[in-house]
């Protein structure tokens, strides 16, 4: 008895806008653009470690959008 694998994806619809999405100069620019918007201080001027909450919850959106840009180009990878 085989069980087949399930490829990363498989479970997101697919659309004819998302080919574009495997081009890895495309999602390469898009997730470096992305993360070049990150903050990633987390000392203030004495030295001591300091969260803003507000720049930490921007850096994740950040962090998830990047990732949804490569599960994107991976789910279209995977369908061809």
């Amino acid at each position: 008895m085989s069980a087949s694998i399930p490829l990363p994806g498989q479970h997101r619809p697919s659309s004819a806008g998302d080919e574009s999405s495997a081009d890895p100069d495309t999602v390469r620019t898009e997730v470096s653009s992305l993360l070049n918007q990150l903050t990633i201080e987390s000392t203030d001027h004495e030295g001591s470690e300091t969260v803003d909450a507000d720049a930490l919850a921007r850096d994740a959106s950040l962090l998830d959008r990047a990732h949804e840009v490569l599960v994107r180009a991976l789910t279209t990878v995977d369908k061809t």
